[in-house]
């Protein structure tokens, strides 16, 4: 399959239903005395958790960023969108998205590898992308692409984030 370049005239806002299950999810569970005790656990659920989304290719906050896609027959069935955050010279992955049907085929493996040859031509020192603790498919797939913890938000989407178990974690990689 052939990876190409989105064109932002093009793909400006252009949107994309996302759709993913899980079994699992990472509980985070902080704990302040004389220290703070962080711990992240996996734990597997008793029935299958539906998860739906919106996510749009060059949104105004992301400067610069370069989007890459795979189509079959004209139809975009895998993208991943990335800029350079040069303040701290790493390059961050804003989207991933590989179609229900496709997943489990390689195409996020080439994206990541696409986006990561693209980070080390602008000698980025890292990767880092968000997940939600809830979306375990995705910490997998991560992890399975050499990607490790580096941090955590609580509120980054909600007052009540651990409690509905959508905790923002930030994971990275060096270059």
């Amino acid at each position: 399959m052939k990876i190409v370049e989105l064109q932002r005239e093009t793909y400006k806002g252009y949107e994309i239903h996302v759709s993913y299950y899980t079994r699992a999810y990472h509980h985070i569970k902080i704990k302040k005395s004389k220290k703070i005790n962080l711990t992240i656990k996996r734990k597997r659920v008793f029935r299958k958790i539906d998860k739906t989304f919106t996510i749009n290719l060059f949104e105004d906050h992301i400067e610069d960023s370069r989007a890459f896609g795979i189509f079959e027959r004209r139809k975009l069935i895998a993208v991943v969108e990335g800029s350079i955050e040069s303040w701290h010279n790493v390059y961050r992955i804003w989207n991933l998205y590989v179609s229900k049907r496709h997943r489990k085929e390689g195409f996020g493996t080439l994206l990541m590898e696409h986006i990561e040859h693209i980070a080390k031509s602008l000698d980025a020192r890292a990767l880092i992308l968000e997940v939600q603790s809830c979306n375990d498919p995705a910490i997998q797939f991560y992890e399975k692409q050499g990607f490790h913890f580096v941090g955590l938000n609580t509120l980054a989407y909600s007052n009540n984030d651990v409690q509905r178990k959508e905790v923002r974690l930030e994971y990275g990689k060096r270059l």
